[in-house]
């Protein structure tokens, strides 16, 4: 029997009406939760099982009476925690009257249940990366099992009218779910909105668009960025030593695969076939490698989609520009991105995560002034703060290095100019809006 299967049978035992759970199975529990908060806290790779134990109060040692090592703790966070969410997309698009509503009901099934088990999922988006090939495994056999089931719904709601039929599923529901996703890290209860206000705000950009009614569909997004000149410069310091350049690239590439903690300073210099001790003449930890990247990343982001926007006037070409050239400049360098974002958390120094906060803080301010520009136009609709529109466009606009395949996927300007139109336009046919 499979590591899943066993732990999908205890969690039923453990649901069953009138059953108690033995004292082993709530050992493990808390076990599990204790677990759970220090990796939410410290992060997986700086909590160790004696802070596990600390935190329950009893001997290290004991610890492996109900689990094998730590990794056997994260992976039953990841796993119960996607799981969970799986079944309950899965039920409510089963309940739905038809596949449109199907998918209505998907959304909001997994955006009520991430922000329920809010730290749960969390913890497993942003450490998943930490287990081993095996359980990796089973963790990916679930979001196949996820978007399977997603686009089978979509081909019957294609089918019937329902949703358009001009985008692939792939476009259509990968950055419907990199936004849900990201609401998990974001959202807080004091950020102004219910669950259920923001499931709505949601559904109504992802189906009927942020455009507003007069202006949905009417606008040919090609034209709108056409002329656009966009750079291809390389990103890192302009004029900086080789060998220094050679190994941020070499990091990037490694901390996009393994992760920041995971990587060793000893494996980017055996990359470069160098001697661990040259790299030391450029930095002093393996921390300045994380902070230069994630600042060289920020920095040429910004000035790409600066250099796009000084290029347009018109609020409709600003917002545009903005998603082309932010598209764009993230894949052209996406092993940048990728160590860039997914490591901010616990890699670096208060000062420097300070820093580099600050830099997307701005970032996302200037995110808004497009779009509230856009609004004041009348291109976008009024009903919806820019705030979330922001957090709406860039959930779907950032979180695409971790599935999109350069020679695989579309080219990065056409899915640019997808996802611009699934932003502005929504997926529901516009006939059926009338």
């Amino acid at each position: 029997m499979g590591k899943r299967d066993v732990i999908s049978k205890l969690d039923k035992r453990m649901k069953s009406p009138g059953r108690r759970p033995n004292s082993g199975e709530i050992t493990r529990k808390r076990l599990q939760q204790a677990a759970l908060d220090l990796f939410w806290e410290k992060g997986y790779q700086s909590t160790t099982t004696r802070d596990v134990a600390a935190s329950l109060g009893v001997q290290q040692a004991s610890l492996y009476y109900h689990m094998k090592n730590k990794e056997d703790l994260l992976h039953g966070i990841c796993y119960s925690s996607l799981l969970r969410v799986i079944e309950e997309v899965e039920t409510a698009a089963r309940r739905a009257s038809n596949a449109r509503d199907a998918i209505r009901q998907m959304t909001r099934a997994h955006l009520a249940t991430t922000l329920e088990y809010q730290k749960e999922f969390s913890v497993a988006l942003m450490e998943c990366r930490e287990l081993g090939a095996d359980y990796r495994a089973e963790i990916e056999a679930l979001w196949s099992r996820y978007f399977m089931f997603a686009y089978e719904v979509l081909d019957i709601a294609k089918t019937r009218g329902l949703v358009r039929n001009d985008i692939a599923n792939k476009y259509i529901y990968t950055p419907l779910l990199s936004t849900l996703n990201w609401a998990s890290l974001w959202y807080r209860p004091s950020s102004g909105l219910t669950v259920p206000e923001l499931d709505a705000l949601f559904n109504t950009v992802f189906f009927e668009g942020a455009a507003a009614f007069d202006c949905r569909r009417s606008r040919n997004i090609h034209a709108a960025c056409g002329g656009l000149e966009l750079l291809a410069d390389p990103i890192g310091c302009v004029g900086s030593n080789e060998t220094y350049a050679r190994m941020l690239d070499t990091a990037c590439a490694l901390f996009a695969r393994k992760g920041y903690f995971a990587t060793s300073i000893r494996e980017i210099a055996d990359a470069m076939s160098i001697q661990k001790a040259s790299l030391y003449y450029y930095i002093s930890s393996k921390e300045d490698l994380i902070y230069e990247i994630s600042k060289s990343a920020m920095e040429h982001l910004s000035a790409n989609v600066q250099a796009a926007l000084s290029q347009v006037s018109s609020p409709e070409e600003r917002l545009y520009a903005f998603i082309l050239s932010h598209v764009v400049s993230l894949l052209q360098h996406q092993n940048w991105h990728a160590a860039a974002n997914e490591e901010i958390t616990h890699s670096f120094s208060p000062a420097r995560r300070r820093e580099i906060v600050a830099m997307r803080d701005a970032y996302e301010v200037l995110a808004r002034g497009i779009l509230a520009e856009a609004q004041q136009a009348g291109i976008l609709r009024s009903d919806i703060s820019p705030k979330f529109l922001g957090l709406i466009l860039l959930g779907m606009i950032t979180n695409i290095y971790p599935w999109y395949q350069p020679g695989v996927d579309i080219p990065a300007a056409d899915l640019a100019l997808t996802l611009a139109d699934v932003y502005v336009s929504g997926i529901v046919p516009r006939s059926l809006l009338e």
